[in-house]
């Protein structure tokens, strides 16, 4: 009879912790998604990372002074509609301020956060801030 009631109430438990429905399983955590999608930026050798030219490794987190620009961000993120998300990055280097921004960047801001990195310049890497603008897809 114990055994009995121990597993009815380990039954019920078990159906209180479960989700109550399947929506409840696959929701994206607020700003995850954004977080993600600007991680391509820093960690993609065809954006803003880091890549030694002799092993051809590519070092996350870390900035390529030379690939921070413009024209490297148009190659890395085509976005000429307003269907994707646009991005303006500012890169605190050294004192400098440098802002570059998506084509589809059209100045409303959905959400921004504040990075530290680190910036290859010359074969010297510095501690640096870039500033991340998100704007979401009309």
């Amino acid at each position: 009879i114990v055994f009995g009631f121990a597993l009815a109430g380990g039954f019920l438990l078990l159906l209180w912790l479960l989700p109550k429905n399947a929506s409840e399983v696959n929701e994206i955590p607020i700003g995850l998604e954004n977080y993600l999608s600007a991680q391509r930026f820093l960690n993609s050798q065809e954006c803003f990372a880091f890549q030694d030219k002799e092993t051809n490794i590519v070092y996350s987190g870390i900035i390529d002074l030379s690939k921070f620009s413009q024209n490297n961000l148009n190659k890395c993120y085509n976005a000429v509609n307003t269907k994707t998300k646009a991005y303006q990055f500012t890169l605190n280097y050294n004192n400098k301020k440098n802002t570059i921004s998506t084509k589809n960047w059209e100045g409303l801001l959905n959400e921004a956060k504040t990075e530290h990195v680190l910036v290859g310049d010359n074969g010297n890497i510095q501690k640096a801030e870039i500033f991340i603008e998100v704007q979401d897809a009309k």
